[in-house]
């Protein structure tokens, strides 16, 4: 019988082909891959797929969808119950998450606007371990709510002002859009909740 070295990760030789198995003994090596640093354009195709892998292993059809599809990154669709939905997704590597952007006069109809379905946060600060938290629109309505005003609040104690000021003063300098953001601390308590999406 002819005898043929082969590693232990190419073992897929059919034996009817008369070969015996010799096994080199390999060195153990890491599966972990090192990456390169992630550029801040890349960074949301990362997450989205990240996300549609988790899904498809929850035994959901996940979807992207196209970057002019307002509100929605990902149709999810339970093939038992033929029920959809659509989420959005937010990667960070650093331990927060941009939201949306607004003034002070309009952050409460910036909410109602931005905010129309689930959350899936990415966090792939270690990307060979992303971690994932998903929050139901309403929580993440309460929780970005809660930033905001508890931003407001601590600003006219330390400007010694008030929220009618602000907005006069926002209106004369033209002031920018805040960028709000929930921090990882903020969501954790969500990590792995994806029976907000499964169960449709």
């Amino acid at each position: 019988m002819r005898t043929v070295r082969i590693s232990s990760w190419f073992s897929s030789i059919p034996e009817q082909f008369g070969y015996e198995w010799v096994i080199w003994d390999l060195p153990q090596r890491s599966l972990e891959v090192n990456w390169m640093e992630i550029k801040k354009e890349f960074k949301g195709s990362v997450g989205l797929f990240l996300v549609c892998a988790e899904l498809s292993k929850q035994n959901l059809i996940a979807m992207p969808t196209s970057r002019n599809t307002k509100g929605y990154d990902v149709i999810v669709l339970n093939p038992d119950t033929n029920r959809s939905i659509g989420i959005q997704v937010k990667c960070s590597d650093r331990k927060e998450f941009p939201v949306f952007s607004s003034r002070w006069k309009n952050y409460k109809k910036k909410i109602a606007e931005k905010i129309i379905c689930p959350f899936v946060f990415v966090d792939i600060s270690d990307i060979n371990n992303p971690t994932y938290y998903i929050l139901t629109k309403d929580e993440v309505k309460s929780l970005i709510r809660n930033v905001i005003e508890r931003y407001i609040e601590e600003y006219q104690k330390k400007h010694h002002t008030t929220f009618k000021d602000m907005l006069e003063m926002e209106e004369k300098i033209k002031r920018r859009a805040n960028l709000w953001v929930l921090k990882l601390s903020d969501v954790e308590k969500y990590k792995d909740k994806w029976r907000s999406i499964i169960d449709l």
